[in-house]
């Protein structure tokens, strides 16, 4: 009777295992749900390929696990009898034709037992220059791939990496991103906090508050340009979390406006709500209220003094919901509207008297697309600006549901 020999005994020990099993877990992919990425990847190997079996194989510490699979219940394999852990030794895809006829892997259980392996061929994945795993196809028959398959499956283990390698970026945004939050908001909360305990101790009126004020007020501006930045970093690096669920935008409007009333009022500006009774979305409460502030405070900052800015809202023939701003100030050219939505673009304003950062529209559309919605905008230089919000369906049962929920007692 044959004898098990475990492949780690014929395969070359890895250099730098311990960085290579830190990039492993920096890209925060092992025992995760399926993504459609990386499942189209293995139905594409299969299909090419011809094999009843494709895996993408990450392969850690003492196990295989299976990020994507084709054809195979297993979600792992012990690396001692894993074929990903010998084939990731490899530069070039690793192919083994007919296992029983490679004393390597003739005495393998999963070659004697299920899932009977009989052909494997794999591209190593490598990450940095380190080998995480595999793309991979198995057969119960002995097969030789050609040479358009072999070209195909690298071609896959590329797309793989590029995948994982986003993942890896994403991730470093992220740790980033809360680094920043620390190091940036941490002094600037202190600055504030000096800056309001000196307008208490300076006599109103003087040239000393005058000064202490402009200190406040540049703080405030610069916290805002943090907070703002920091959510577009979060938003574009998929890292912002969104709580998306049915909302009744009527009350949310009419509560925009309520708050931006004392601004409006100090322009002599008139808001005007045209809303129905109800009108439910799919979207995060908070972000949208954020937006729907974002996108009305910008009407009244750059309107007419003296004009209206009327809020509108209704449901779409395709049954999407929409809220639109309107007002009627100086309106864009051709040329501004297609530089809006960039980062840092104030069209010119940041020479005016009217204050931002240049970050709140590109936030803002940034966030309603995470939600699964857009924003439009319609303009004509002297004749206003309207921006209109489109969010996904809310189904009946879904309004009810938020319906019942609110009148619940708290």
């Amino acid at each position: 009777m044959n004898t098990f020999a475990p492949l780690t005994r014929c395969t070359a020990p890895l250099e730098s295992e311990a960085q290579r099993l830190a990039l492993l877990h920096s890209m925060a992919l092992l025992d995760t749900p399926a993504e459609t990425a990386f499942d189209a990847i293995t139905r594409l190997a299969a299909q090419i390929t011809g094999r009843p079996i494709a895996l993408i194989g990450l392969v850690d510490a003492e196990r295989t696990w299976f990020k994507s699979r084709v054809g195979l219940d297993a979600a792992e394999s012990p690396n001692d009898i894993s074929f990903c852990h010998a084939a990731i030794a490899s530069d070039e895809i690793f192919e083994v034709p007919d296992t029983h006829a490679d004393p390597r892997f003739a005495d393998n259980p999963l070659v004697t037992g299920a899932p009977h392996v009989r052909f494997y061929a794999g591209m190593p994945l490598r990450v940095a220059g380190l080998p995480m795993g595999t793309v991979c196809v198995v057969d119960h028959e002995p097969y030789r791939l050609d040479d358009k398959q072999r070209d195909a499956l690298r071609q896959l283990g590329h797309l793989a990496v590029e995948l994982m390698e986003r993942r890896l970026a994403s991730r470093a945004k992220t740790e980033f991103i809360g680094h920043m939050n620390h190091e940036m908001r941490t002094p600037m909360n202190a600055i504030l906090g000096f800056g309001q305990l000196l307008q208490l101790e300076v006599r109103a009126g003087s040239r000393e508050a005058t000064q202490v004020r402009h200190i406040v007020d540049a703080g405030h501006h610069l916290l805002a340009l943090i907070d703002e930045s920091l959510d577009l970093m979060r938003v574009e690096a998929g890292a912002m979390q969104l709580e998306v669920q049915p909302i009744d935008l009527v009350p949310m409007l009419a509560d925009v406006a309520a708050l931006l009333k004392p601004m409006a009022d100090g322009r002599h500006i008139t808001l005007h709500l045209d809303l129905p009774h109800t009108l439910f979305a799919q979207g995060d409460p908070r972000r949208t209220k954020q937006v729907m502030l974002n996108l009305a405070s910008n009407a009244i900052k750059y309107g007419r003094a003296g004009s209206l800015i009327r809020f509108a809202a209704g449901t779409a023939s395709d049954g999407t919901s929409w809220a639109t701003v309107k007002d009627d100030g100086v309106g864009l050219t051709p040329e501004q509207l297609g530089r809006l939505f960039k980062p840092f673009e104030r069209l010119g304003q940041e020479r005016g008297h009217v204050q931002g950062t240049g970050l709140g529209l590109a936030l803002s559309v940034r966030l309603i697309e995470a939600m699964g919605g857009r924003i439009d905008v319609s303009s004509e230089a002297g004749h206003g600006t309207v921006f209109t919000v489109t969010w996904q369906p809310c189904g009946p049962d879904q309004a009810a549901l938020a319906i019942q929920t609110t009148a619940q007692p708290h």
